[in-house]
This record gives C-alpha cells, structure tokens and sequence, in this order.
C-alpha cells in the first residue's frame, strides 16, 4: 500500500514537472514567434565600432547608443544590392513615421580607397536619407567588422566591380545589441512592423 501511495505520488510529480516543462517550451515558442524577422538575439556580438563618418568626424558604436541602429554592408558604385537596399530603407523609415527619429542607419563602405567621406556623403543624400550616415576607415578596420558579424564579402581585387557582398541589413536596438537581421525578401511592411516593436520594448 505504502509503495502504491509513492508511486501515485511519483506519478504526480512526474506529470507537474511535464506540465512546468512543457509551459516552458510554450512560451520560448511564443517569444520567437513575436518577431517575423530573422531573431539573431544571443547569435551575434553587440555593436563595437571605431570609424570616420560622411561628415568627417571620428565616430564609435557609443555615438548612436539611444537609437535603433540598421547597419548595412555596401559601397557607392554597387549598381545592384546597394542602390536596392538603400531604397527598401528609405521606404521602411517613411512607413515608421515619427518612430524613425529613433532610428539610424549606419552605411558601411567595403570600398574605402574610393568611398571618402565625401563621397559617402553625396551617396546616401541621393536617396534622401537624413538618419542615415556613411561610415570609412582602413582595410583593416572594415575587414574586422565585416568579420565581427559574419558578413558574407568577398573584396575585388582590381577594382570595386570585383566586390560581392550580402545585402543583409542588421539591427540593433538601442543598447547596441544585436537583434534582427533584415533579408531582400522582406515585405517593407512586416519589417517596419518588428522594428516599431522593438522600439516599444525600448522604451
């Protein structure tokens, strides 16, 4: 009898630890399923950088601590992902209305020897960007962030026409951590959307 009473009892705690554990799971699958984009949340390094900006001032991650950054990899004589993704990004701030104020856009060249600040400058006027800005420096410092958040690159070894590259565009909400990762197949609309999400819960 004493044994049946445990192992009733066994049972019980069996099923309550199932019942807890399976809650659990329910709910880490309810957080991922909060964001329509890629979650890179814990997968990639937070945001660390030392560079020369469009407007020739020396510039770091901490400069744009307080904003939702969207970094993106490219260089102004792309005529194919650059021009594409710089256009998606002009109509995903439109669509954020005032929420864009809280957000910067952060153009990384891969073509220094050509992409002076200058030239950054111009570029990313063109497509009427005010909270996006250019970001240069040397070979060395461009290949290190490129490597810092794995982004797929392959530099030319003539001239810019030889440089491939992703047209992923990373974001990080205002601590500088990574959180989201924007592909060319995203609607402009599902993007905006996640992104007035995080900056809720950054508020």
């Amino acid at each position: 009898m004493h044994d049946r009473l445990l192992e009733i009892r066994g049972l019980k705690f069996s099923r309550y630890f199932f019942c807890i554990a399976l809650l659990l799971v329910l709910s880490g699958c309810e957080k991922q399923r909060q964001w329509q984009l890629h979650n890179i949340k814990g997968h990639l390094p937070d945001l660390r950088f030392s560079m020369m900006s469009d407007s020739g001032q020396a510039v770091t991650d901490q400069t744009y601590r307080g904003y939702l950054v969207m970094l993106f990899f490219g260089f102004t004589t792309c005529q194919a992902e650059c021009p594409a993704t710089m256009f998606r990004l002009a109509k995903i701030s439109q669509r954020l209305g005032e929420s864009a104020n809280r957000t910067r856009i952060l153009f990384v060249t891969l073509d220094p020897g050509r992409d002076t600040s200058e030239v950054l400058h111009h570029y990313l006027a063109a497509f009427g960007l005010d909270r996006a800005i250019g970001l240069t420096g040397s070979e060395d410092e461009i290949e290190d962030l490129v490597k810092r958040y794995r982004a797929a690159y392959r530099p030319g070894v003539v001239n810019s026409a030889g440089i491939a590259h992703s047209a992923a565009v990373y974001v990080f909400d205002p601590q500088g951590r990574a959180r989201l990762l924007v592909t060319p197949d995203e609607a402009i609309e599902t993007v905006a959307n996640d992104l007035r999400h995080l900056l809720e819960l950054s508020r």
